[in-house]
């Protein structure tokens, strides 16, 4: 059991609802660690592609939480992960992606099989039994082609049941990667999500985002009549090009009750077929798409994992808290696996959100800078921010049952 000081149970008592937190849930280090050994170890995060371990021995090495983590493809076809530990005396066994037949420790040479079983270790004392000594298993669950992990091996299995149908019907199990893009950023990862979940910002921070996106005018303004206006051009949408056979899809308009865990469609909006600056095709049409309808489809698995699935790609969030005041950022852009490399135009793909997530990391940045100040105290979220509350309450709520 990890112990919480008096500071953090004080801190904890002092949270006021719908207010933003006090200076210390962003930049106390004890809080981080208290965090990072029991909430933080119970959430799934999204780790890889399955397109990244393609056959037996493929590997890659993923740090999550301060641990480094080996996901393998087994000789049974099956992708299973382990803590890159060597049960001798706890080395890093693997240091980069590859592919093995074995693993063996670059400092004593143990050997151990793709399945985390150990094979050999030299001068073992007589008695010693092998099967006892195999490198420690991580929880690992692979859903649609996207691979989670999570540190607690008490974690609930990941509920994919909402979503799994949209994953197979755009076709992410048998996508490729086209690009990944890393934007670290020097800020607790509170501070990253509450920015994540609200688009109070976009007008000011977003112009690129702003004049894409249609909804944009719905979750950026304090106004009955743009909301109107989007939800008539999403009835429109809805009647005359959106695809009818995506699976599981809520169709977001105003009064639409839905949440990250379902699968939101709706047009990106001003007749644009894809989230490129010009409104064009970047790619062939993924999955089971018969054609172009100008839609895309969100989800996320939260905390930290979102998606955003249009016609011709797909694009994947991935939210690593490093350190108390560093955060990972990585982006992902999947195409259909057997489109050609010259029909992909990756500059055009990425474009958006690029722009957007390096806009996203000043902002987030200077929010961090402004937080260190001895001036800072919590404010009132607005009714603009209201997504990213139930983030912060269901947390706090967590460390508090603890």
């Amino acid at each position: 059991m990890v112990v919480r000081s008096h500071a953090i149970e004080e801190a904890l008592a002092r949270y006021r609802a719908g207010w933003s937190l006090e200076q210390f849930f962003y930049t106390n280090q004890e809080l981080f660690e208290y965090e990072r050994r029991t909430w933080l170890a119970r959430q799934w995060f999204l780790i890889g592609h399955l397109s990244e371990v393609p056959q037996t021995g493929s590997y890659i090495v993923r740090e999550l939480l301060g641990e480094s983590l080996i996901v393998v493809r087994t000789a049974s076809d099956t992708v299973k992960g382990f803590f890159n530990v060597c049960r001798h005396r706890g080395s890093r066994i693997c240091r980069e992606d590859g592919t093995a037949t074995a693993f063996t420790c670059p400092y004593h040479a143990w050997s151990y099989a793709i399945d985390g079983r150990l094979r050999s270790a030299a001068a073992l004392v007589d008695g010693t039994d092998k099967a006892d000594l195999g490198l420690k298993p991580v929880r690992l669950q692979e859903t649609g082609g996207l691979l989670f992990c999570a540190l607690d091996p008490k974690t609930p299995d990941l509920d994919a049941a909402t979503f799994l149908p949209g994953l197979e019907y755009q076709g992410i199990p048998s996508a490729r990667i086209a690009a990944r893009r890393h934007y670290p950023t020097a800020a607790n990862w509170k501070l990253v999500m509450e920015n994540f979940h609200e688009c109070y910002h976009c007008l000011p921070a977003h112009p690129q985002y702003s004049a894409v996106m249609g909804h944009v005018k719905r979750y950026a303004m304090d106004a009955a009549g743009p909301a109107a206006d989007w939800n008539s051009e999403v009835d429109t949408w809805a009647q005359t090009w959106a695809i009818r056979d995506f699976p599981q899809a809520v169709v977001e308009t105003a009064e639409a009750d839905w949440s990250y865990t379902d699968i939101t469609r709706f047009p990106i909006g001003g007749g644009r077929r894809t989230q490129s600056q010009d409104g064009q095709p970047v790619a062939p049409l993924m999955g089971r798409y018969p054609r172009y309808d100008g839609g895309v489809a969100t989800f996320g698995v939260p905390p930290f994992s979102f998606f955003f699935l249009l016609n011709d790609h797909a694009v994947l969030f991935q939210f690593l808290p490093r350190a108390t005041e560093l955060t990972d950022v990585t982006v992902t852009w999947l195409v259909d696996a057997a489109s050609a490399p010259d029909a992909v135009d990756v500059e055009r793909m990425v474009w958006l959100w690029d722009v957007t997530t390096v806009q996203d990391k000043a902002i987030i940045e200077a929010n961090a800078a402004g937080v260190r100040s001895r001036a800072y105290e919590p404010g009132p979220f607005t009714k603009l921010e209201l997504w990213g509350v139930p983030l912060i309450t269901q947390y706090i709520d967590a460390l508090r049952a603890q």
